[in-house]
C-alpha cells in the first residue's frame, strides 16, 4: 500500500494519481501544445509536472485584479467592503487565524474542537475549522500527498482562512502543513492583508503520537501497510516550526487546559471583543 492522508482519515494517494493522470492528457494536449507552436511537447501524460505547472500559472497570476473601481490596480481592496471596524463591531468579535499544525495524532483536531465548543456554546462567538477531513473531501479532493500537492493544500486553505479572518471569523485550521516554508507563506500572507495569524505548535513527541494512534495509522506504518508517512518516512519529513507564536506540549497537559491557555490567548489579542 502507498502513502495516507496523515491530517485527517486515509486516504490512498492511488485515487488523486488516477486522478490527475486523467487530466494530464488534457492538460498536455491543451496547455503545453498552446504554447509550443502547434508542437505536442508532452509525449507521456506521466511525465506532466503538475506542480510546476501550477507554480507558474501562479506566477503569471495578474497583480491589478481589482473589486471596485475605488481600488487602484495591485492596491487595498477594503473600499470594495464593509470597513471591518463596523464589521467587528456589529458582530462583537475580530478575526484571527490560529494556525495548528503537528504529527498525526498530535491533538490538533481534538483540541480545536474543544476550543471551537467552548467559543461557540459559551461565549457566542462564530467560528470556523477547518479541518484536513473537511478539506480533503471537497477543496483539496484532487490533491495527493507529494510536496508539491501539499503546498497547494497549504496554499488553498490558508487563502480560506484569510477569507474567514477578514469577514471577523475566528478561524481554526488543523493541518499537519509539514514543510515550514508553506506555514510561512500563509503566516505572510495573512499579514499582507493586516490580519492576525498565530502559529500553534502541537509539540508532541513522536512516541507519544505513536502510543495515541487514534486511528492506527501509526500501527499500519509499522506493520508496513504504509510506506510513506509524515515524520515516520525520510520521503515524508515534518519541519517543526522554529519559533512557533504558541507552543503546545499538550501531552503534558489535559484538554481543558490546553483550551484555557488558548483562550487567555485570544481573550489577550482581543478578538472577543468587537472593538
Amino acid at each position: 500500500m502507498g502513502a495516507y492522508d496523515d491530517d485527517d482519515g486515509a486516504v490512498k494517494i492511488s485515487k488523486s494519481q488516477l486522478f490527475i493522470g486523467g487530466i494530464s492528457i488534457v492538460l498536455c494536449s491543451l496547455l503545453v501544445l498552446s504554447r509550443s507552436n502547434g508542437t505536442l511537447a508532452c509525449s507521456n501524460p506521466g511525465d506532466f509536472d503538475i506542480g510546476a505547472y501550477r507554480e507558474a500559472a501562479l506566477a503569471n497570476t495578474p497583480p491589478n485584479i481589482i473589486e471596485c473601481a475605488g481600488a487602484e490596480a495591485g492596491g487595498s481592496q477594503e473600499l470594495c467592503h464593509l470597513p471591518r471596524d463596523e464589521r467587528y463591531g456589529a458582530i462583537g468579535q475580530k478575526g484571527i487565524t490560529l494556525w495548528m499544525t503537528g504529527l498525526s495524532g498530535s491533538g490538533k483536531s481534538t483540541i480545536a474542537g474543544a476550543l471551537e465548543e467552548r467559543l461557540v456554546l459559551e461565549h457566542g462567538k462564530v467560528v470556523q475549522m477547518l479541518d484536513g477531513d473537511n478539506v480533503r473531501t471537497g477543496l483539496n479532493r484532487d490533491l495527493g500527498f507529494s510536496p508539491s500537492d501539499r503546498a497547494e493544500s497549504v496554499r488553498r486553505v490558508g487563502e480560506l482562512a484569510c477569507l474567514f479572518n477578514a469577514g471577523g471569523v475566528i478561524t481554526l485550521v488543523t493541518l499537519v502543513s509539514p514543510y515550514r516554508a508553506d506555514r510561512d507563506a500563509a503566516k505572510a500572507r495573512h499579514g499582507d492583508m493586516g490580519l492576525k495569524f498565530l502559529e500553534v505548535y502541537m509539540n508532541v513527541d513522536i512516541d507519544v503520537v505513536q502510543a495515541r494512534d487514534p486511528k492506527g495509522l501509526y500501527a499500519k506504518v509499522k506493520a508496513g501497510e504504509i510506506t510513506s508517512f509524515t515524520g515516520m518516512s525520510e520521503d515524508a519529513p515534518y519541519e517543526m516550526p522554529l519559533h512557533p507564536d504558541i507552543d503546545l506540549p499538550n501531552n503534558e497537559m489535559t484538554i481543558d487546559e490546553s483550551v484555557d491557555m488558548l483562550m487567555e490567548i485570544l481573550t489577550l489579542e482581543g478578538v472577543l471583543v468587537g472593538n
